[in-house]
């Protein structure tokens, strides 16, 4: 009995644990970025010129490296860990294409500042780039990952990481201590 009010417990404090995010009231010049939502995973998908591409944030060892077993998720969550930062380019130019392409994700439009996504995208190419030198690409995948400054853990994870990407595109997201998901404000 215990353990299921404990169970019910952790359930409604995760999900609880999603900020809502606003879209910036006034946009001059508009293009949409994506708010990428998978299971356990966080991350934006900007445009480019004939695709698509996605950054995501994440612990090193269980997601580039694939240490993935059910003990290494300790580690990963509950003490700050190595951190990376993944790329993934998509075959697709808008949320549409997007869905097709990979359908088992699920994308959020969001219209935000030409400018300022163009700004955000060019950096983290940047920053992925300067990481190129231990790049990772686990096989069979399409994502590649670099390790990249900050550390990773509950309280710094992925969500948390997308959250201060879209502040940067001038969106609002509320304030939460733990993290773990974002949503489209209603």
């Amino acid at each position: 009995m215990l353990l299921g009010i404990g169970a019910a417990g952790l359930a409604a404090w995760i999900v609880g644990c999603t900020a809502t995010v606003k879209e910036p009231a006034a946009v001059a010049d508009p293009v949409s970025v994506l708010l990428l939502r998978e299971a356990l995973h966080t991350g934006l998908v900007f445009p480019r010129e004939t695709e698509l591409v996605e950054f995501g944030f994440g612990d090193w060892a269980w997601y580039a490296l694939e240490e993935d077993e059910w003990y290494d998720a300790l580690p990963t969550v509950l003490w700050p860990t190595r951190a990376t930062l993944s790329r993934r380019v998509i075959p697709a130019t808008d949320a549409e294409s997007a869905r097709a392409a990979l359908p088992w994700l699920d994308f959020v439009e969001l219209r935000v500042e030409r400018s300022a996504a163009e700004r955000l995208r060019d950096r983290l190419e940047e920053q992925f780039a300067a990481g190129s030198g231990e790049l990772v690409q686990p096989p069979g995948r399409s994502m590649q990952f670099v390790p990249c400054e900050g550390s990773y853990w509950f309280g710094h994870n992925c969500a948390d990481v997308a959250a201060q990407w879209l502040e940067e595109l001038g969106c609002e997201v509320s304030w939460l201590p733990i993290r773990f998901d974002l949503e489209r404000a209603p």
